[in-house]
């Protein structure tokens, strides 16, 4: 059984992900920009996309991230408005579907919660300018577990919330 995980925004990532195997199938990225797309159109085009994605892969089941409060209300209530967007086509879809926190994955691929000496030993072997410190331990994680290297923390977010999924959750089918 394949599982998607989709790190949902204007500029997101994606991964399948064979349940059983714990392999990854496929991986991706997207972006609809605000100078081509008007927010209510990235929604439509994101909904579609991960339909599209899985017929294509033959899911069953998909994870998004949750969102939490930051100091960026406005983003807050976008990432609010796609996640219940999302939600809402999950269910008339009938789709398997779930949230995941971002202190759990975080935590299980050790992209939070490290010292400050072992942060300084790992983030100097990668090249993340500017990224936060959970993004560039992300990209890390996927560098040493699955050989994938990227600059993008999307992607590496989409692989470690799909990586979490098929470690840590029982997935039951209707």
């Amino acid at each position: 059984m394949n599982v998607l995980a989709v790190d949902q925004a204007r500029k997101g990532g994606w991964c399948v992900m064979d349940y059983d195997t714990k392999k990854i199938v496929a991986i991706g990225m997207f972006d609809f920009p605000a100078n081509k797309y008007t927010f209510i159109g990235a929604v439509v085009e994101i909904c579609d996309l991960v339909e599209e994605l899985m017929e294509k892969s033959g899911a069953s089941a998909v994870f998004i991230e949750d969102i939490q409060l930051r100091r960026n209300v406005s983003s807050f209530k976008k990432l609010a408005q796609l996640q219940g967007a999302l939600a809402a086509d999950f269910e008339r879809r009938e789709y398997l579907y779930d949230f995941i926190p971002p202190t759990r994955w975080q935590s299980y691929c050790n992209a939070r919660g490290r010292s400050e000496k072992e942060k300084k030993a790992k983030l100097t072997e990668i090249n993340t300018e500017g990224k936060k410190a959970s993004k560039q331990l992300s990209i890390q994680y996927v560098k040493e577990k699955f050989g994938i290297e990227t600059a993008d923390d999307n992607l590496a977010d989409a692989i470690c919330i799909c990586d979490y999924v098929v470690n840590n959750i029982e997935i039951r089918q209707r």
